[in-house]
């Protein structure tokens, strides 16, 4: 009787191995990041050997405000924010706050809605939505015309008068020499202003020289000059007084006739967060 009993408990063993199940995949790797006002959009890599394998079905995409909460093997009981499987390599995340760092990661889901373990290598993202402007500015041309759009705030976009930045709370102005060997546009801190830098508020600035507005995700060269030369094409990253690091793209200089720039600016919110787009 003994032998059957044991016989029956090997038997039963042996089955609910054989049983298995439906393979399980590790996560993805999320290669972009895009931020928004208040929205983030990660994609990450199509791995074709995960994807049409027969027990694949697709990702889940889960967000949270402390990193430690993701780093789990066992993703069951985390809270994923898409509503239904997401079969491509992209999703946009809404609804998220300007004041908040994100941590973002994506795990594969097989045929059983098994969730998978999230990828070695890049177990998670981080982001902060903030808002991109784009905005022409005149330049002042030393007292040669009327100054009253030459002078920007960062956070909102409001474009003003020099004489109107220590009360306005501006973060930069735009100045021209117009003479050799200085025929030169410059960004400029408030403060740096020989007439009205008298309690306006300190910027500086870095120019990475020619880069498209998203060949640059991350601040890598600290900001120290309270004024830059550009010239169209040209990438700034600027940190204002707060400590908020702007991400400026130069996208048009006219300096011969209507003397103005157009740039196109991501703010970042968090103050000493030095991420924008990846």
């Amino acid at each position: 009787m003994k032998k059957l009993l044991l016989s029956a408990i090997a038997i039963a063993a042996l089955f609910i191995i054989g049983c298995g199940g439906a393979t399980v995949f590790d996560g993805p790797e999320i290669t972009k990041v895009v931020m928004d006002a208040t929205s983030v959009t990660v994609t990450w890599a199509a791995d074709t050997t995960v994807e049409n394998d027969g027990d694949f079905s697709g990702y889940n995409v889960y967000v949270a405000t402390d990193s430690t909460e993701l780093l789990v093997e066992d993703g069951e009981d985390l809270n994923k924010d898409n509503a239904t499987v997401i079969t491509g390599n992209s999703y946009t995340i809404d609804g998220l706050s300007q004041d908040t760092v994100y941590y973002i990661q994506v795990r594969t889901v097989n045929v059983d809605d098994k969730v998978g373990s999230y990828n070695a290598t890049t177990p998670f993202v981080e982001a902060s939505p903030r808002p991109e402007f784009t905005v022409t500015v005149k330049l002042e041309r030393n007292n040669s015309a009327p100054d009253d759009s030459c002078a920007i705030k960062f956070s909102d976009g409001t474009i003003m008068a020099d004489s109107a930045m220590a009360n306005g709370g501006a973060d930069m102005w735009v100045d021209f020499w117009g003479t050799a060997p200085d025929d030169t546009t410059a960004f400029s801190s408030p403060d740096h202003h020989s007439t009205y830098g008298t309690n306006s508020r300190n910027t500086d600035f870095v120019n990475l020289g020619q880069y498209d507005f998203d060949d640059v995700s991350e601040v890598t060269s600290e900001p120290s000059a309270n004024y830059v030369a550009v010239i169209e094409g040209d990438l700034v990253i600027a940190k204002t007084q707060d400590g908020n690091y702007v991400k400026i793209h130069v996208d048009a200089l006219d300096d011969t006739l209507n003397y103005t720039v157009t740039i196109t600016y991501a703010y970042q919110n968090i103050a000493n967060y030095p991420h924008f787009s990846e």
